[in-house]
């Protein structure tokens, strides 16, 4: 069922009452001072990542902000960058350094009905050129529920504990967000997929993960929640061996606050939803827009090798011609050859005939 839900950055911000909510699960204690500036909300300090980088993981870098404390962005590679339609295009920070983007490149994935979808890509300026970095594969296969996946964002983070009341009369247990936003990763574990997401304007293939309390047994060892500033992040799944991006965040459930009868803008509670971008929804389109034939991941000259560097013909992951030029000029020099020994056995032939 379609259900609309609030954008976690950006203009967009409105929240909507979830039609079901869980109950409390648990009370998370939380040390006494002041908390740490964190993106996405975790359960406890115990279920915080320990290292700053996922162990494995070669994307860190790709997983960037808008400037200004923006939301955040997701570098693609070869000069194209992914964020939601509703953060919008703008400048970003690569190796520490900005890169504007190139104006009038912003083009909003949508839908085969048509419709607009709460995703967008935009290329980067030329000068200065942007790291050239391998571009990050897009998942094929989609979303599978019980997968768990690695979020990356830079929202903000858990704050005091605190408690709602639910539409149910249930008390639930939770968190304000932070002030702050520092980019920070966690897992989660798909809950449902196949969704359509309707919000505003947008219509947005997606999938969702709930933020389960660390005693819950769907919970994962970094269980962690969006906030408002993820939108644009990262979902991650590792198939095979490989890391892919699988979805982007763009929203989060919440509940009503009884005593205001207004959608609370200010926390987050366990049975919260993240919604994500389904990208396999959208791949195709991504990579007709943002990759050339040496990274679009097809054998465009028939060789048997594809995209940069397997195949020699490319010069780099932005080569728009995978053929190999030497290869091309010694088949253009055999063909040649070819046809002028043709025209030499034709010839001899007239020539045997009129003297017999």
């Amino acid at each position: 069922m379609d259900e609309p839900v609030a954008t976690t950055g950006g203009s967009a911000r409105s929240r909507v009452a979830r039609a079901a909510l869980r109950g409390v699960l648990c009370l998370i204690a939380l040390s006494v001072g002041t908390p740490a500036a964190q993106a996405l909300v975790f359960g406890s300090l115990d279920t915080e990542p320990e290292m700053q980088v996922p162990p494995d993981f070669p994307y860190w870098e790709y997983v960037t902000q808008r400037r200004y404390e923006g939301p955040t962005v997701i570098y693609l590679g070869t000069g194209f960058a992914l964020t939601a339609r509703h953060v919008g295009m703008g400048e970003i920070f690569l190796s520490r350094e900005i890169y504007p983007p190139q104006t009038h490149s912003q083009h909003t994935l949508l839908n085969p009905d048509g419709k607009a979808a709460d995703a967008m890509i935009f290329e980067l300026a030329d000068r200065p050129e942007p790291p050239d970095w391998p571009p990050i594969p897009i998942a094929k296969r989609p979303p599978e529920p019980g997968e768990e996946v690695l979020l990356i964002g830079f929202g903000r983070g858990r704050a005091k504990v605190i408690e709602n009341i639910g539409a149910d009369g249930r008390t639930r247990f939770g968190f304000t967000w932070s002030d702050d936003k520092r980019k920070r990763w966690g897992t989660n574990r798909i809950s449902t997929v196949q969704r359509r997401m309707s919000q505003d304007h947008f219509l947005t293939h997606s999938f969702t993960f709930d933020f389960d309390p660390p005693s819950s047994p769907r919970a994962t060892r970094n269980e962690a929640q969006a906030a408002v500033g993820d939108s644009g992040g990262g979902v991650f799944v590792r198939r095979d061996g490989e890391w892919r991006l699988l979805g982007m965040m763009v929203s989060v459930s919440a509940h009503r606050d009884p005593a205001t009868g207004n959608d609370d803008l200010s926390n987050s509670s366990y049975g919260d939803q993240t919604f994500a971008v389904d990208l396999t929804q959208y791949r195709e389109e991504i990579l007709r827009w943002t990759r050339a034939a040496c990274a679009n991941e097809r054998d465009d000259d028939g060789d048997d090798l594809i995209d940069y560097p397997q195949d020699p013909g490319c010069a780099n992951a932005r080569d728009r011609n995978e053929r190999d030029e030497g290869r091309s000029r010694y088949r253009l020099v055999g063909a040649v050859l070819a046809a002028g020994l043709g025209v030499l056995l034709v010839a001899s032939a007239l020539i045997s005939r009129r003297r017999t």
